[in-house]
């Protein structure tokens, strides 16, 4: 069944159904701890992605992707399928294109960043042949 993307304009329905998924989400790049209610009502009025769509199939909330100035897709998904995610992608893609690149500043591409944890995820996008181009780390004092 194909999926059904709701742009987040943002809603009073879409914040609460972004919480609904933060509060699900077992992998975080951004945070260390889950931000309140206050808290993510603040962020998601203040849309900082350049396009934010809520992620729906079946009539059941799956998950969200967001866009970022950097060429960054976001993919924030409860059970994320090879399907599923290829269907994400091929979306942003034929919606979207990617800013214009700066070398040493932002991707030519666009390009999803992982968290190390999640390997369902990882293993689904080298599934899709999608090429690891980095890995990150944490300097704490």
């Amino acid at each position: 069944m194909p999926l059904f993307f709701d742009k987040v304009t943002p809603s009073s329905n879409q914040i609460d159904d972004l919480y609904t998924l933060l509060q699900k989400r077992a992998f975080s790049i951004s945070h260390l701890e889950k931000p309140s209610l206050s808290e993510h009502f603040n962020f998601v009025l203040n849309n900082p992605y350049l396009a934010w769509y809520l992620v729906h199939k079946d009539n059941n909330l799956i998950g969200s992707v967001y866009l970022k100035s950097d060429n960054s897709i976001g993919l924030n998904f409860i059970k994320p399928t090879k399907e599923d995610i290829f269907e994400v992608i091929s979306f942003v893609k034929a919606k979207h294109k990617p800013l214009q690149g700066i070398k040493s500043v932002r991707s030519f591409d666009f390009f999803v960043n992982v968290s190390s944890g999640n390997l369902e995820l990882i293993e689904i996008l080298q599934k899709l042949d999608y090429k690891e181009i980095q890995r990150s780390f944490i300097l704490k004092k």
